[in-house]
């Protein structure tokens, strides 16, 4: 009997819903990482839109991959500090790239092979 009135009690079932799509938010706002996402993956980023995304992405094109947030910071317009906290809060990673070459700090470009 008393199962019965446990399942019956609305407030069990809004506790649960809110349970599974605390679940399938969480796992759907998984990590994105610098080095090695799209444009649009990019942009689930909160605070990334198109253009910063086609921003990071055409340095990271030009310069290599970055090597550290600051890096990011330092490369991209408009990426200050406190918008990079607020991009590293909403899942951006860096995942430093095994083959990346070393940047030289004067032509912030990696050296040609």
């Amino acid at each position: 009997m008393r199962l019965v009135q446990f399942f019956s009690n609305p407030l069990f079932w809004v506790r649960l819903a809110v349970l599974l799509v605390s679940c399938l938010v969480a796992f759907q706002a998984g990590a994105v990482d610098l080095n090695s996402a799209s444009a649009t993956q990019l942009q689930q980023i909160k605070g990334i839109g198109p253009k910063m995304a086609q921003r990071i992405l055409e340095e990271r094109e030009r310069g290599g991959p970055y090597v550290s947030f600051q890096d990011l910071s330092d490369r991209v317009k408009g990426i200050g500090a406190k918008r990079l906290q607020g991009l590293i809060d909403a899942g951006l990673q860096l995942t430093p790239a095994t083959n990346a070459l070393p940047v030289d700090k004067n032509t912030k470009k990696a050296p040609k092979t």
